[in-house]
Formats: structure tokens, C-alpha cells, sequence
């Protein structure tokens, strides 16, 4: 594995078969980050690439504590990008005007600043705030 700069990774494989198997992957979650897996292509120039996703930390804000689970945090989260962790704070509960989560965003795709919450028989907003 060789860093090529602005997060870009060249690996080099023995076999085809390794090769192959990586590449079938395309995300790994590295908890916290992902690592993409692509093809590449000649004439690779890392500073002419177009990277449309990011990792951002996301506020859920003003929303009710039976909902601060974490595997429903993860759920909720989902409706933005990947969920990738939650934070110390929010896990334990230590601070309880909001629920912070790290997602990886597909920025080419609509941005919410609000999302509907639903359970069986209900729904409500929640805002969303990204830091």
C-alpha cells in the first residue's frame, strides 16, 4: 500500500484472485472512516478527482430520549448517509439537547436539514444540524 496524497492509496496485490476480492468490497467501514475501493485508471491524477463524499458530524436535535439507542440512532442517522460512529456524549448521555453522530455524506445528492422520524402510528421532523 502506497499513499499517493489527499487520501488516495495505490495497493499493489500478489495474486489476481486478492485483487478481485478487494475490489468486490467497494466500502469498508474502518470505524471511524470508510475506505473506497476502485478500479484504476491510467492517467490517474488525485488532484482532478471529484470526491463527492465527506465525514461530518451530524446534530439530531430535540429528540426524545427513548429514541437515543444506539442501534436507533444508527437508523435514523441512515436517512442522511452511512452512519459510521456515535459520540462519547451521546452514548453515555451525558449532554441532552442533542444526539451526535459521524456520517459519510454523498454531497451530490440532496442535502436534508430535516427528516421524518417514524414509528408505527406515528411520525415527527427532526432537524438536523451538520457541523
Amino acid at each position: 500500500m502506497r499513499s499517493l496524497g489527499r487520501g488516495f492509496y495505490e495497493f499493489s496485490f500478489s495474486f489476481d484472485d486478492d485483487w478481485r476480492t478487494s475490489l468486490s468490497l467497494g466500502t469498508v467501514n474502518l470505524k471511524p472512516g470508510l475506505l473506497r475501493f476502485s478500479r484504476w485508471s491510467k492517467d490517474f491524477n488525485k488532484n482532478a478527482q471529484c470526491l463527492t463524499h465527506d465525514q461530518v458530524w451530524i446534530r439530531l436535535l430535540d429528540l426524545p430520549q427513548e429514541y437515543w439507542l444506539e442501534r436507533t440512532l444508527m437508523d435514523i442517522a441512515s436517512a442522511i448517509g452511512t452512519p459510521l460512529i456515535i459520540d462519547r456524549a451521546t452514548k453515555k448521555r451525558l449532554f441532552g439537547h442533542y444526539a451526535r453522530i459521524l456520517v459519510d455524506v454523498d454531497f451530490s445528492r440532496r442535502i436534508f436539514y430535516e427528516i421524518m422520524v417514524e414509528r408505527e402510528g406515528f411520525a415527527f421532523p427532526v432537524e438536523v444540524e451538520y457541523e
